[in-house]
């Protein structure tokens, strides 16, 4: 199960961040900072496991991590909709729990003053020596075996280069050699495309909260943008779904968010 560190870097500082070096393949770690807290220590950036690791630069306003973190809890919520994810708030700040509590039938949300992920690191070491410690033995009890005169398995004999093949052989097709990049450009334009829709996803949702605009109707419209984009007709269908389920806002919405889909038309 995919884990998401949201880390309220303005709040926290590098105290909050100083335990991650644990953190495995499936852990995520983003850091939203300010001017106000742009120092970060390099040790989080060079120590933070297995984990991804970016950093988010908003700016420094009131609340104005507290706002974005929401937001982009929000979007991963409507992103991983139909897959199990962990979101964890890394911050002192109480509160982030009401927002929690609001949306604790969607994902499994949490909020920590800071990451606990040493242990992780010391676990997965241990398992791995134990099991090299395993694979290991039998290897003695063959050698073992071998010196009191066991018999060793012949090796299969090799084919002699003259030797005639058979019918079964002569009339199998060779195997279509594969190239080098094939399918390469498909999973390439593929995360391309993935990547470029959840900057539009982000981006919608930030200027929806610029407005203050509550946080499930930022989730319904991100969900609406992403389901159009990249389809025909993305900005007039995005228009008609907004008029469908936001009747008495949806000129507003549009409005607020047009810039954004014509950046990504």
């Amino acid at each position: 199960m995919d884990t998401f560190y949201l880390v309220d870097y303005e709040n926290v500082g590098s105290s909050g961040v100083a335990k991650c070096s644990g953190l495995v393949k499936t852990d995520h770690l983003i850091i939203f900072y300010t001017d106000n807290s742009k120092k970060i220590d390099l040790d989080i950036v060079n120590n933070h496991g297995e984990s991804s690791f970016e950093t988010r630069k908003v700016p420094a306003k009131s609340q104005s991590v507290d706002m974005h973190i929401v937001s982009y809890m929000g979007y991963l919520i409507g992103k991983y909709e139909k897959k199990e994810i962990k979101i964890i708030i890394i911050s002192k700040d109480k509160d982030y729990d009401n927002l929690i509590k609001f949306w604790e039938d969607k994902a499994s949300l949490e909020r920590k003053q800071k990451i606990e992920a040493e242990t992780k690191k010391k676990e997965v070491s241990t398992k791995a020596s134990a099991t090299k410690k395993t694979k290991a033995e039998p290897k003695k009890a063959t050698e073992k075996s071998n010196a009191k005169g066991t018999v060793k398995k012949p090796e299969k004999a090799k084919k002699s280069a003259n030797a005639t093949p058979n019918k079964q052989d002569a009339t199998k097709k060779p195997a279509k050699p594969k190239t080098k990049n094939e399918g390469g450009k498909t999973t390439e334009k593929k995360v391309q495309k993935a990547d470029i829709k959840n900057q539009l996803n982000h981006k919608t949702q930030i200027a929806l909260a610029k407005n203050n605009y509550p946080q499930t109707s930022i989730s319904g419209v991100a969900k609406i943008v992403g389901q159009r984009y990249a389809k025909p007709g993305f900005l007039e269908n995005v228009y008609e779904d907004l008029k469908s389920k936001y009747p008495k806002k949806y000129e507003e919405i549009y409005k607020l968010i047009e810039p954004v889909l014509v950046e990504f038309k």
